[in-house]
């Protein structure tokens, strides 16, 4: 479990980060600016996802699966990329956008099963 925190307090770290910097108009590359967030949202959101589901189950070792964290992201990569641009001036379409969506979401999906993978081997040696 404590890989997924590591994971989620750098990730909001860097997201902190990158929108204090945009907001004091800093001069940033552009992926830092108009990618960087895409990235660390699957992550930050998976994460506080995995947080409730564990505090409302009595079993504690529950994991995300790989089909519900690409789901997520083709939820958001849907509402942020297809629908947003054509309701709104504020947003644009981007296809990198979807890529980091599926990446942040892989990242956070492969983190998880290091944190049971550490566990089940801690077990055999235990036995």
């Amino acid at each position: 479990m404590k890989n997924i925190y590591l994971l989620f307090g750098i990730c909001l770290a860097a997201f902190l980060l990158n929108m204090a910097l945009i907001k004091l108009a800093v001069d940033l590359p552009e992926f830092f600016t108009s990618h960087l967030n895409d990235l660390l949202c699957m992550p930050i959101v998976l994460s506080i996802c995995l947080f409730i589901i564990r505090s409302f189950s009595r079993n504690k070792g529950i994991k995300i699966s790989l089909f519900s964290a690409c789901s997520l992201a083709a939820l958001y990569s849907i509402y942020f990329e297809l629908y947003l641009p054509d309701n709104s001036t504020r947003y644009t379409s981007d296809v990198i956008d979807v890529i980091l969506y599926f990446s942040g979401a892989i990242t956070f999906w492969l983190v998880q099963g290091m944190e049971a993978g550490r566990k089940s081997s801690a077990i055999k040696k235990a036995a």
